[in-house]
């Protein structure tokens, strides 16, 4: 008999496309072939995509591949681990496998840091070393609009936009951020269509936080005055990271450019021959039909045929 999936909402069911769209835009094969890591701290943002996952993604990755991941920094004492035993509650619920990693509160050596920046040093080790013993290919972050938008803006008025000026990326190492395009009150529109409560963690509401100023004064103010701002600054982020990956390549989808000079004949050997060019600044590959591919420098490549 064949199996029977359950269909998602209208909410959930316009989020599940458009997530599905937003991964093939980054060249992702769907559906993955291996387990992943999904980052869930119990708030609406990472809640949303941990159950759009599980629930309705079997086209982007089987939920048994599935593994969420919790970090407690044990910042908030007893909201911490409030927030510890949700996510259990919910990976329970969804028979889903979950890792739950313990960090001790940031003593007297960190004071006069950043402890955003700290905590996200922190989550990111965890996330590698992880994904490593898992051997997971991708890390899902849920990172949404609001926060690349609030991120470029920050930069901006920093003076930081000439080095980081495509803000948040999609895509960076084993990250993958696929609700960067969605609106957060979207993802709090679905949880709320699937009767799923979250959880509010207090520092986001902190104004010792500069991204806490940027999202709760500076935000509100600038959307009275532009409504689409944060729609316009999403596009200018995501169009600025489409620049960048085309600049590497000048342009090139080598996946493209080898079907079309080999006719669709590649060999596994074709493409493990690639992998080493990429981090090289020079070098060649042989093709069939006497097609050469040239790397010179760190980002211009060269296509040619031999004429002998």
């Amino acid at each position: 008999m064949q199996k029977r999936y359950p269909k998602p909402k209208a909410v959930g069911g316009k989020l599940i496309r458009q997530v599905i769209a937003f991964l093939k835009e980054q060249g992702l094969t769907l559906p993955i072939d291996s387990q992943i890591l999904c980052a869930l701290s119990g708030g609406s943002d990472s809640l949303a995509l941990a159950h759009l996952l599980l629930k309705y993604g079997r086209r982007i990755i089987a939920p048994e591949q599935v593994i969420l991941v919790h970090v407690n920094h044990g910042w908030r004492g007893k909201e911490s681990d409030a927030d510890e035993l949700a996510v259990q509650d919910f990976a329970r619920e969804y028979d889903a496998n979950i890792e739950v990693i313990r960090l001790e509160k940031p003593g007297k050596a960190a004071a006069g840091k950043s402890l955003e920046d700290l905590a996200r040093r922190d989550r990111y080790e965890i996330f590698q070393k992880l994904a490593e013993l898992h051997e997971c290919r991708f890390v899902f972050t849920a990172h949404q609009a609001e926060d690349l938008a609030e991120t470029l803006l920050w930069r901006l008025l920093t003076g930081a936009a000439q080095t980081q000026g495509a803000g948040i990326w999609a895509q960076e190492g084993l990250l993958l951020r696929p609700f960067l395009s969605t609106r957060k009150d979207t993802l709090k529109s679905y949880l709320k269509e699937e009767k799923i409560s979250w959880r509010e963690d207090s520092t986001n509401r902190d104004p010792r936080f500069q991204r806490t100023r940027i999202r709760e004064s500076i935000f509100p103010q600038i959307e009275m005055v532009f409504p689409q701002a944060v729609q316009h600054l999403v596009q200018l982020g995501l169009a600025a990271q489409r620049g960048a990956k085309e600049k590497e390549t000048e342009g090139y989808d080598l996946g493209s450019v080898f079907f079309k000079i080999v006719s669709g004949r590649v060999r596994r050997a074709h493409w493990e021959a690639l992998e080493p060019l990429k981090g090289r600044k020079q070098g060649e590959l042989h093709l069939p039909n006497g097609w050469i591919l040239k790397k010179e420098g760190k980002t211009r490549w060269v296509l040619e045929q031999n004429s002998v």
